[in-house]
């Protein structure tokens, strides 16, 4: 990137001839410098900003002293190190850019996975294994009197939609109702429990069911 300025330089050893003060020469290699400070270059690339300013310190003080020749010839070096510079600081600034960036993409990839499971449902713990029924029945539902045992797989729903239960699925809000001791979400029930089976309900009461179970969408309707 600083080709162009080697070919200035060089244009200034071909002045070195001259005897006349290098004021213009002077005037490209501070600002060169100034360019490679406003570039960061001065903690980017220390090492050539450093050389860029001493030489051109030391070009200003044989200018002052008449060493003119002498002095184009230090210029030349202050103007290569500050071109140098320049192009260091450029290319560790893109380096430094595109780290903060990749940086920035890892924290939001952490921070959208943090949130997702922040909302993700506990999962319950698996239920006790049940202790041995010795009640002998046909089937694996145990019905005793107005209880009966939850089976693997089985749901609020479709304990209300079992024969021997009430034979229709809208009325599960009965067996909610009856058990919120042990069902804290009427969607998850876990094998082994025992749940009580309301059986004096009133019509209007079973009616009453039916809508919430209409109303909800816990379940199909």
């Amino acid at each position: 990137m600083y080709q162009k300025f080697i070919i200035l330089g060089l244009g200034l050893l071909l002045l070195a001839g001259c005897a006349t003060r290098p004021q213009i020469e002077l005037e490209i290699v501070r600002n060169e410098v100034a360019k490679a400070y406003a570039s960061g270059a001065r903690t980017l690339a220390p090492e050539a900003y450093d050389a860029a300013s001493k030489a051109l310190n030391d070009a200003e003080t044989l200018v002052y002293h008449g060493s003119f020749n002498h002095a184009r010839a230090v210029l030349n070096r202050a103007l290569l190190s500050a071109a140098k510079a320049t192009s260091l600081a450029q290319e560790k600034s893109a380096e430094i850019a595109a780290q903060n960036h990749k940086d920035q993409l890892a924290k939001e990839a952490a921070e959208k996975i943090a949130r997702a499971l922040a909302k993700k449902k506990p999962v319950p713990p698996p239920p006790l294994k049940p202790e041995p029924v010795k009640t002998v029945v046909q089937k694996p539902k145990i019905v005793l009197l107005d209880q009966v045992r939850v089976s693997v797989g089985e749901t609020l729903f479709s304990l209300s939609s079992r024969r021997d239960i009430y034979g229709e699925p809208l009325l599960w809000p009965l067996i909610y109702k009856a058990n919120r001791d042990q069902i804290k979400d009427p969607q998850q029930i876990f094998e082994g429990q025992i749940l009580t089976i309301p059986r004096d309900k009133t019509e209007q009461e079973k009616e009453a069911a039916r809508k919430e179970a209409r109303e909800s969408d816990l379940f199909p309707r």
